[in-house]
């Protein structure tokens, strides 16, 4: 199968993803937030007859909330897919585990929930590589 590809920080689980991803967002809701550990989380998703997960065995899983279950590494922790009753037919997909991404970032949702911090991000400055060197916004 070929597609986009992705992988946890360690290598131990990689995943596979054939034709087009459905979406992907950036998800604000609490859940995704304290999951991560981040402001924001962006997700993808394909029908799970398109989708594969190598190295299944190192992968642990997690009943977050009712009906959605979480996977993450269980060697160095990177989360890695969701599931939810609502959607049985999708595995999403963590934007950010991926080597790249099919279409471009559409949407925001659960913004309701946002981290009340994350405001005005392209007013801060913006620096390359870790240094004082200056980049502009695009």
């Amino acid at each position: 199968m070929s597609g986009l590809r992705g992988r946890c920080l360690c290598g131990a689980v990689r995943v596979v993803g054939e034709g087009p991803t459905l979406f992907a967002s950036h998800c604000h809701c609490e859940t995704c937030r304290r999951t991560h550990a981040a402001a924001f989380v962006t997700w993808t998703a394909w029908p799970v007859e398109r989708f594969r997960v190598e190295g299944e065995a190192a992968l642990r899983h997690h009943v977050s909330s009712p009906g959605v279950t979480r996977s993450f590494c269980g060697t160095c922790g990177t989360p890695m897919t969701f599931r939810g009753q609502d959607a049985p037919d999708r595995v999403y997909v963590p934007v950010a585990v991926l080597d790249g991404l099919d279409r471009p970032v559409d949407a925001h949702v659960s913004y309701e929930e946002h981290a009340a911090w994350l405001e005005g991000l392209e007013r801060l400055p913006c620096f390359a590589e870790k240094s004082e060197r200056p980049l502009r916004w695009k």
